[in-house]
């Protein structure tokens, strides 16, 4: 009978699980702190930097988010910074997916500074004017705001300048008459890339390039025209 009426009281006690049941629980999120986040970005920019060797790249500030939690799985991030190559950029975006699904999406304000010797203007020099190794030398400094600066004066000596130089600015390379890498009518080989795969292709090119300049080529099998960036002479890219 005190058998049977103990049983009947245990039947009626709410019933609490301790142990594996808790530690089960607790792995259905994951934490990613500012610790972790931090390491990612100091990745980032070191993959960056084996990228531009000549580049020293810092962060000066990283205004990283609060925590979050993920659910359980497979981790992935990845940082995507505001303007292409990264010097330059004032934000990045930190993306983080598990088992391929993007779980957070955060814009990141940063400071950053880049470090090289770049060529700098050491007089004043009108548009039309043929540098020499007199009117550039090589400067140890901050380049994180400039678009093109160039880091060999073997580049630009003996070429002519588009437009007026002044003494101590660093030179770019928008103001450098440089001589097409690809001319009109010559045969190019075309890098098609699309989702980390690449197929090669023969073309003519439909007008003068530069490096990193866009231009017209046609596609020798399909005969039609496109618009290619010039990477090298005799090579052209487009992405799909």
């Amino acid at each position: 009978m005190r058998y049977l009426l103990c049983l009947f009281l245990l039947l009626l006690t709410p019933l609490t699980v301790y142990g594996a049941s808790q530690s089960a629980v607790a792995k259905t999120a994951q934490l990613i702190d500012q610790q972790e986040m931090e390491q990612i970005f100091d990745d980032y920019l070191a993959e960056q930097s084996m990228l531009l060797p000549n580049v020293d790249l810092r962060f000066k500030s990283l205004a990283l988010p609060d925590s979050y939690k993920v659910p359980a799985g497979r981790i992935a991030h990845q940082v995507i910074p505001a303007k292409p190559g990264v010097i330059g950029s004032r934000r990045m975006t930190l993306m983080t997916r598990v088992d391929g699904r993007i779980i957070s999406n955060q814009s990141v304000r940063v400071k950053l500074e880049a470090l090289a010797e770049v060529a700098v203007i050491t007089e004043t020099l009108r548009r039309g004017a043929i540098l020499d190794s007199g009117d550039v030398e090589l400067r140890y400094q901050d380049i994180s705001r400039l678009k093109a600066p160039i880091f060999s004066l073997e580049d630009v000596i003996g070429k002519r300048l588009k437009r007026s130089a002044r003494l101590g600015r660093p030179l770019q390379r928008q103001q450098v008459e440089f001589p097409p890498v690809i001319k009109r009518g010559e045969r190019v080989v075309i890098q098609a890339h699309s989702r980390g795969l690449m197929l090669t292709a023969a073309g003519e090119a439909r007008q003068d390039g530069r490096n990193g300049e866009a231009i017209r080529v046609m596609n020798s099998n399909s005969r039609k025209e496109i618009l290619c960036q010039v990477i090298a002479p005799g090579l052209v890219k487009v992405e799909f």
